[in-house]
């Protein structure tokens, strides 16, 4: 790897050398000169041990030329290393990484802000995508057809785009000459086309989040089965912490803060002890997968209670699609299994998203390109098995292939059938390619990379589990954002439908509908309004 510092930009960075990855890592400086977010940490611990004001100790400690790196490591015996860490925030971007890595990033960290490059303005022409690392799979054919099946799904993108703008405009009578119809045409003309899209695309993303977490993510990253998780850890901790890499001119603002990046197992170990434990008490039985649209398989309801939920996390890592029946277990179990947990993670090892849960539950099956929307309401708690190192894509792709996908809410339109076919030929075509190459990739490749490199190929369309969490003022907010004009038809329609069961369980919620417009996917008003 090789680090670069633009003084003019104030931009530090790190890219990769590997001849399978063009990925990036950069961190835009606050004060150049200084460890300004150093400063900031150190200066709130000594805020909360003096009874001066902060003008107060912000001149001491310029007036004496306080090194405040040297001095934390001191306040760090009395305070600890991560209420220190926490207030020192870094501002990284991580470039040409896969989209499943950068959405896992959102999911895994509810304490961040940040954004990721929308599909809308990039480039399909000539896409880049993940390849796979020579040396983790000498067979040559077994990475062409993996890059054929990208291939294939960007000309379908492409050709199906063509398509659907026409079909778009047709159906709603777009008139070109108006700039705001023509806006909003072609921005859901792509919204609808980016359900073919692979989630092993490349994409950006930039996020600001304190010391403490994004030593938590480098240590996790670490400690991940995925190599591509590996690899943007080794590039992370080299930019931001102690690196026998010199970028002349670069301070780093927080290299003392970037503690304990070390792989952190803790979430791995335990959950494959406890999944160890469930195998032989889990259904078989995979619950039958309802086809149609998303808002058909969703569920609300009021929780009470936390082990039910931790147990249903855990079976589904099992059996992603769900179970026939659901898991039975009794307070012996529940020992053997707290045993098991609570050997592996204390207050600093926590169980992360697998171990989140909340008043009210909203769990069902919605496309990738649904939930990469929803996933930035991170107040949420949030559980997707898909995210997960130990969920069992086997059981996952083991259903039909026109099972395997939700398509744009737009396509249910009667006068578009025949665009909805192409979209469900494109699909099954892809997904039977998808199926084929996981049972044959994984004869020439560790199990591990032919499981990470299969999640890459699936597409936005992709049908998966859901659990969310939420308070009532975390399900008002997103649903007065969400159900609203302007966003995505597929988001819009299915908080609009957790919102009705919301109101059908409890009468609290029935103004909140009475007051909200419904989505319609077939009104012209609606389609053109990105208000």
């Amino acid at each position: 790897m090789k680090g670069t510092f633009r003084k003019d930009l104030q931009i530090a960075s790190i890219r990769s050398e590997s001849l399978w990855n063009k990925f990036k890592v950069h961190t835009l400086l606050q004060n150049p000169s200084q460890k300004q977010p150093s400063i900031n940490a150190y200066l709130g611990a000594r805020y909360s041990r003096s009874s001066d004001s902060i003008v107060d100790i912000a001149k001491e400690i310029i007036d004496n030329n306080t090194d405040a790196a040297e001095r934390l490591e001191n306040i760090f015996h009395g305070y600890g290393h991560k209420s220190v860490g926490d207030m020192a925030e870094l501002f990284v971007c991580i470039e040409n990484i896969p989209m499943f890595t950068a959405m896992k990033t959102f999911y895994m960290n509810s304490v961040i802000s940040g954004q990721e490059r929308s599909t809308r303005y990039q480039n399909f022409e000539t896409p880049e995508f993940i390849k796979i690392p020579q040396d983790l799979c000498s067979d040559i054919h077994i990475r062409q057809e993996y890059e054929r099946i990208m291939l294939k799904q960007m000309k379908d993108y492409r050709d199906l785009l063509k398509k659907t703008k026409i079909a778009l405009k047709e159906y709603f009578k777009i008139n070109e000459e108006s700039r705001d119809e023509k806006s909003a045409w072609q921005s859901r003309s792509f919204d609808t086309a980016r359900y073919l899209l692979p989630y092993g695309l490349q994409t950006s993303m930039a996020a600001v989040m304190s010391a403490r977490n994004w030593s938590e993510l480098i240590s996790y990253f670490n400690a991940n089965d995925s190599v591509v998780d590996n690899e943007v850890a080794k590039l992370l901790i080299n930019l931001l912490g102690d690196s026998k890499i010199s970028i002349p001119g670069y301070i780093r603002e927080a290299d003392g803060l970037l503690r304990h990046t070390d792989a952190n197992c803790c979430r791995r170990n335990s959950t494959k002890e406890v999944l160890e434990y469930l195998k032989e008490r889990v259904s078989v039985q995979k619950k039958y997968i309802n086809r149609g649209c998303e808002q058909d398989s969703c569920a609300v309801s009021y929780n009470g209670n936390i082990v039910e939920d931790l147990m249903t996390h855990y079976e589904l890592l099992l059996n992603p699609l769900g179970s026939k029946d659901e898991l039975e277990f009794d307070h012996d179990d529940e020992r053997i299994l707290g045993e098991k947990i609570f050997e592996n993670h204390n207050h600093h090892n926590l169980l992360g998203n697998i171990g989140q849960s909340g008043s009210t539950k909203i769990e069902g099956m919605a496309s990738l390109g649904t939930l990469k929307d929803l996933n930035r309401h991170r107040s949420f708690e949030r559980f997707i098995p898909l995210f997960h190192d130990d969920s069992d894509i086997d059981n996952e792709l083991d259903r039909d292939s026109v099972d395997c996908f939700f398509l744009c809410n737009y396509l249910e339109i009667k006068e578009l059938e025949s665009l909805r076919k192409d979209y469900e030929k494109s699909l099954i075509e892809t997904y039977d390619k998808i199926k084929n190459w996981r049972r044959v990739s994984s004869q020439f490749m560790s199990d591990e990379v032919s499981r990470e490199y299969t999640r890459y190929l699936l597409p936005h369309a992709h049908s998966t589990k859901y659990c969310f969490y939420a308070s009532f003022d975390d399900l008002q907010y997103t649903i007065n954002l969400r159900v609203k004009r302007g966003g995505h038809i597929s988001y819009r329609v299915l908080v609009y439908k957790w919102l009705e069961l919301l109101s059908e369980l409890d009468g609290i919620w029935y103004p909140l509908l009475k007051s909200i417009e419904k989505p319609d996917f077939k009104s012209k008003e609606q389609f053109v309004d990105r208000s």
